[in-house]
C-alpha cells in the first residue's frame, strides 16, 4: 500500500495510489483520474484511462498563447481519464479569462488536496481533495480510496450548497476509457434496459451515427436512420463518429452499473454504485447510465489538428449520473425529468448530499465471459458477472460500508477541528 504526492511537470501535482492490485494516479487539475492501471495477463500494468493526445502539459489554459486550440475551455486542456461534473454536464464553456466565473464546473477547476493517508479500520488507502465555485456558491469535497486487496477504485462527492437560495445542477461521473485497453471487439454491458440519445448538435464538425433524439430498448439494435440498426455493444474500429446515449437506471434496483470487456486481453473494466432502492439519507442520486461512443466524428480542435480536420480520438465514456442527456443544465432545468426520472439534484441552502460511485478494472479467467455476461450477483465479499454457468468474481465492498464509514470518521474530525476552545 503506497500513497503519495509527485510534480508531474513544471506546475502540474499529482497524488499516486497504489494497493499492489491497481495503482490510481490523481491530477489537482480537473480532479483527473489519469491513471487506472490493473495488472494483464502477461503481470504487466495497463492503463484503462483515456490520457487525450491534445492533452496539455501547460499550467493554465488561461496563461497558454495558443489557448484559442482548446477554445478558450480549461476542460478540454486538462481533459484525460476519469472525474466528476458538476453543476453542468454538457458542452464544455469556453472562458475567456476568469477561471471562478459562475459557469465554471469541478472538472476545469483547481482541487485543492486536503489529506491524505491510511484508514485504521479498513486499512485502505485515501485522499481527501476539495474545488469551490465563490460566485455560484457550492463546494465539492471527494475522497478517493483504495481498499487492500481488491482491484477498485472508490469515491464518495460530496455536493455542499454554500449560499441561500436552492441550488440545482447536474452531477454525473465521467470514466473515459482509451488504449491499450480499449480497442475494436471490446463489449460493452450495463443495467439500463431503455435508452435514448440527444437531439442534433447541428455542428456539421460533429458527425453522428445514431438517429437523433429517439428512445429504444435494445443496444443491439439502435436505429441509425434510414431503416438501418446499429450493434453498439461490440465496439468498432475508427468509423468517424461520435455518439452520446443515456440509459435509465431500473428504480427497482439496488445497484447500478456498466461494463466494458476486452476479449482478448480478458479484462473488464466494471463501474457500480447505489441503485434507487440502496440509497440512504443523505446519498445524491444516479439516475442514468451514460456511454459516448468517441470514434472519430469530433472534427474540430482540440480533438482534430484544425477545424474540419481528421479527428485524433478514439475512446468511451462509460458513466453515470443524473443529468439530461450530454445536453447541459439549461436543459435539464427546461426539461427536468428524462424517461420519467429527474434530470436534476436540488439543494437547498446549507445541505449536502454525496455521490457513492466505484469503478473495477481487473483480469478475469474464465474464456466464456469473454463472449459478455448475462447478469450481476452480489455474493460474500464481492460481485459475480455471470453467464450461464460461468463466472467472473469481483472482490469488492458493493455497500460502499468501507468508504461510507470513512466519510463519518473525516467527517466527524472536522467537526471536532472546528470547534471553538473553552
Amino acid at each position: 500500500m503506497d500513497i503519495r504526492r509527485l510534480q508531474l511537470w513544471s506546475g502540474r501535482t499529482a497524488t499516486v495510489m497504489d494497493n499492489d492490485c491497481v495503482r490510481f494516479v490523481l491530477e489537482d487539475q480537473g480532479g483527473m483520474g489519469i491513471e487506472f492501471s490493473s495488472r494483464n495477463a502477461s503481470g504487466a500494468l495497463e492503463n484503462s484511462a483515456w490520457v487525450p493526445a491534445f492533452r496539455s502539459g501547460g499550467v493554465s489554459v488561461f496563461s497558454d498563447p495558443n489557448a484559442g486550440f482548446w477554445k478558450h475551455s480549461p476542460q478540454l486542456y486538462q481533459m484525460g481519464g476519469s472525474y466528476f461534473s458538476f453543476p453542468d454536464f454538457g458542452p464544455f464553456p469556453q472562458q475567456d479569462g476568469n477561471p471562478d466565473e459562475a459557469s465554471a464546473t469541478t472538472e476545469g477547476q483547481f482541487w485543492v488536496v486536503e489529506r491524505y493517508g491510511t484508514d485504521p479500520a479498513s486499512g485502505g488507502i485515501w485522499t481527501l481533495s476539495t474545488t469551490k465555485n465563490r460566485l455560484a456558491k457550492w463546494q465539492v469535497e471527494k475522497i478517493d480510496l483504495l481498499l487492500p486487496g481488491q482491484c477498485v477504485h472508490y469515491t464518495a462527492t460530496t455536493v455542499t450548497n454554500l449560499g441561500a437560495t436552492p441550488l440545482e445542477g447536474t452531477a454525473v461521473w465521467s470514466n473515459n476509457i482509451g488504449s491499450p485497453f480499449l480497442e475494436s471487439g471490446c463489449l460493452i454491458n450495463s443495467c439500463a434496459k431503455t435508452w435514448m440519445t440527444p437531439p442534433d448538435t447541428l455542428d456539421g464538425r460533429i458527425r453522428h451515427l445514431l438517429a437523433n433524439g429517439i428512445q429504444f430498448d435494445d443496444l443491439t439494435h439502435i436505429p441509425a436512420g434510414g431503416g438501418r440498426t446499429v450493434d453498439y455493444t461490440v465496439v468498432p474500429a475508427v468509423n468517424g463518429h461520435t455518439d452520446f446515449i443515456t440509459g435509465r437506471v431500473p428504480r427497482q434496483s439496488d445497484l447500478g452499473w456498466s461494463s466494458v470487456i476486452n476479449p482478448r486481453h480478458q479484462m473488464v473494466f466494471f463501474t457500480f454504485f447505489p441503485g434507487p432502492r440502496a440509497l440512504k439519507t443523505g446519498d445524491m442520486p444516479v439516475n442514468f447510465v451514460n456511454f459516448c461512443f468517441n470514434y472519430g466524428g469530433r472534427l474540430l480542435t482540440p480533438e482534430a489538428l484544425y477545424d474540419g480536420g481528421t479527428s485524433r480520438c478514439f475512446s468511451l465514456d462509460c458513466g453515470a449520473g443524473t443529468n439530461m442527456l450530454d445536453m447541459g443544465l439549461d436543459a435539464a432545468r427546461a426539461k427536468r425529468t428524462l424517461m420519467g426520472v429527474d434530470t436534476l439534484v436540488t439543494f437547498q441552502p446549507g445541505e449536502s448530499k454525496t455521490m457513492f460511485y466505484a469503478s473495477a478494472f481487473l483480469p478475469y479467467t474464465s474464456s466464456r465471459i469473454s463472449m459478455n455476461f448475462y447478469s450481476v450477483e452480489r455474493v460474500m465479499n464481492g460481485l459475480q458477472l455471470k453467464r450461464t454457468k460461468s463466472w467472473a468474481f469481483i472482490a469488492c465492498d458493493p455497500e460502499f460500508q468501507a468508504i461510507r464509514a470513512l466519510v463519518s470518521r473525516l467527517a466527524e474530525e472536522k467537526r471536532e477541528h472546528q470547534q471553538p476552545l473553552a
